[in-house]
């Protein structure tokens, strides 16, 4: 399956996401937002995570049950790695 689609989605997204933690963040943004700064950190991790499984070729599929990920939800949520059943 071709998913150049969602591996553009995902590198669009850690680009956005690395240009947010390094534009303008001094000590005082630092603390006042260090809580936001974390999740930008696990989203970033997440994407890279995504981009190496689709590298490996495990992209696509849960990875608690192994079934396929629905195309309309890698659409949404790219980095996702688990189906609808499992992510409940």
């Amino acid at each position: 399956m071709d998913f150049s689609t969602q591996k553009r989605r995902l590198e669009t997204r850690l680009s956005a996401l690395s240009a947010g933690m390094m534009a303008g963040q001094g000590l005082a943004a630092l603390s006042a937002e260090g809580d936001k700064l974390r999740g930008r950190g696990t989203q970033i991790r997440a994407i890279l995570t995504a981009l190496d499984r689709l590298k490996t070729g495990e992209y696509g599929y849960c990875r608690i049950c192994g079934a396929d990920i629905a195309l309309e939800q890698l659409r949404d949520h790219p980095e996702n790695p688990f189906c609808d059943s499992c992510s409940a």
